[in-house]
């Protein structure tokens, strides 16, 4: 699912380069011969309704964040370990009374215009996203906590109103002031990476995004200007559009691409075994889950939203969607933290066992009852909700059979309303569906993520759920800077959650990285995804 507006919390900018003053021939459909270019699936992007600048509420994405992480880059990136390197700084102090960061930007960091990166683009960065012109499109959480941003060279001091704990989800993307100073950046970034006064693509990282064709690829190419680490051993990485599952899969197997970074499908099992390909598995930091809409038809009351998650036996459709891939098939018990995270409850969910006998006793003591069709009648309206999810996903279907299955015996029935992804995304964003499948990737180690997940404010949470108690405590773990304090102030709130059920937190998927044994240097990174050192990427 979208990273959505949650990419932007840890993301760097991105867009798709469209030449548009030459056009743009489609891109090839064959792995390329040359040793120097590499030809890499991507499951999202290039639809009619697609954007790709990640700035934006309607355009941020996991793919376009992996997409545009050789491109433009930040403060820190996610190693595989899930720890925080310094990637734009050498290294950093911080102090308090007030909190201040103090950034040391590398001396080599330049753009590929030659201008270095300085202080000024911090600046220019958080003035752009707490602009308020820029409003909805730009959403400013966490970046109205900095007071001042002060320094114009490589040293740069960031000042706090208050503590803030999550300070290191800011400055995942710096924006180059000198490009873009004076240009709208709701639209200027929209179509182009680049500097909308010459149409030159523009980088900080190893590699340049140099074109886009809408419904085929993405290519980036070799930053020859230089940047702060060292040269990408490719001239080019294509990443080549391939929204439905069995397609992907058969190119990887046909050989048609070179690398992919599929979600979990049964197929993948396969490829284990496959002469000249590798695979490569991790418990990722994904959250699949199923929001309920609590506008809807009877979805904004607790009761049914607990027989919901009642009627579904997530441990079974667990093993049965991921017991081939991998021994780790348990059901994500918590919405406050992820199994593999400090903090983790399983307490939370655990409770919500799949027992029919429990959806018939609170639809009984509620004035429900039992049709002839097995389906229970609440005040004459059956219980018959519609699922959405991503048409061409084979895994989300599946689940969705398993799910249909399940609910049916417990005498609620659940009907396909899968859609393409394009469209499937723009339901989420406008709030308007029933229930949604769906997962939130790449999700930041720090759990400022559930602020904007679960906030009451509307014009940031993507549902209409709102519990004042969950939201002041995850306001308050905001301004905690004790890590145990904090923690337990976030499983706080994930127990009322346990007991809302806002969301019923299905699985926490798997990543899977697949390659050509041909292919060197590639490694899988669950907390920063695929392309963060695309740098050290080489074939042959």
């Amino acid at each position: 699912m979208t990273r959505r507006r949650l990419w932007l919390l840890v993301g760097v900018a991105l867009a798709a380069l469209v030449l548009a003053a030459t056009g743009s021939a489609r891109l090839s459909s064959k792995v390329s011969s040359n040793a120097k270019t590499l030809v890499f699936v991507a499951e999202q992007g290039g639809g009619p309704d697609w954007c790709l600048n990640v700035l934006l509420v309607d355009c941020s994405s996991a793919w376009n964040a992996w997409f545009e992480t050789p491109v433009i880059r930040g403060a820190f990136l996610l190693t595989p370990d899930a720890r925080e390197r310094p990637d734009l700084i050498s290294h950093y102090t911080l102090r308090f009374r007030p909190m201040r960061v103090t950034y040391y930007i590398r001396k080599r960091a330049r753009w590929s215009d030659g201008v270095p990166v300085t202080g000024r683009d911090w600046r220019f960065t958080w003035q752009t996203v707490i602009d308020k012109k820029n409003e909805p499109d730009i959403i400013e959480l966490g970046w109205t906590e900095i007071r001042s941003v002060s320094g114009d060279g490589k040293v740069v001091t960031v000042t706090f109103k208050r503590n803030y704990a999550p300070w290191k989800t800011l400055f995942g993307f710096v924006l180059p002031e000198h490009v873009l100073a004076g240009a709208d950046i709701v639209k200027v970034w929209n179509d182009c990476i680049c500097n909308p006064k010459t149409n030159t693509p523009i980088s900080d990282g190893p590699f340049l995004l140099s074109r886009y064709d809408r419904g085929s690829g993405i290519t980036l190419t070799k930053n020859r200007e230089g940047w702060f680490g060292r040269p990408a051993k490719l001239d080019s990485i294509v990443f080549r559009f391939i929204s439905d599952s069995s397609s992907e899969i058969a190119a990887i197997r046909a050989g048609e691409v070179d690398a992919a970074y599929p979600q979990p499908q049964l197929a993948l099992a396969d490829l284990r075994h496959q002469p000249g390909l590798k695979v490569v598995s991790h418990l990722g930091f994904s959250l699949e889950y199923i929001s309920m809409q609590e506008k809807k038809p009877f979805l904004g009351l607790k009761w049914v939203r607990q027989a919901l998650i009642s009627s579904l036996d997530r441990g079974g459709a667990a093993r049965a969607l991921f017991g081939t891939l991998t021994s780790n098939t348990k059901p994500l018990n918590s919405l406050s933290r992820l199994s593999n995270e400090p903090g983790y409850d399983p307490k939370h969910f655990s409770k919500w066992t799949y027992s029919p006998a429990r959806v018939e006793k609170t639809m009984l003591a509620h004035g429900c009852s039992k049709g002839s069709d097995g389906i229970f009648r609440c005040s004459g309206t059956r219980m018959s909700f519609e699922l959405g999810s991503t048409s061409g996903n084979r895994l989300r279907e599946l689940a969705f059979v398993i799910f249909q299955a399940q609910a049916a015996r417990a005498g609620i029935e659940l009907t396909n309303g899968f859609k393409p992804p394009g469209t499937f995304f723009d339901s989420l964003r406008s709030k308007n569906y029933e229930l949604a499948m769906a997962g939130y990737a790449g999700l930041t180690l720090d759990p400022h993520y559930l602020v904007e997940i679960f906030s009451c404010d509307p014009t940031v949470s993507r549902t209409y759920y709102c519990n004042h108690k969950v939201d002041r405590l995850l306001a308050q773990s905001d301004y905690e800077l004790n890590e145990a304090k904090r923690l337990a102030l976030i499983n706080r709130a994930g127990a009322i959650l346990g007991d809302d059920v806002p969301m019923i937190p299905l699985f926490q998927r798997p990543t899977f990285l697949v390659y050509r044994t041909s292919v060197h240097g590639m490694l899988d990174n669950p907390a920063q995804g695929p392309t963060f050192n695309a740098e050290n990427w080489s074939k042959g």
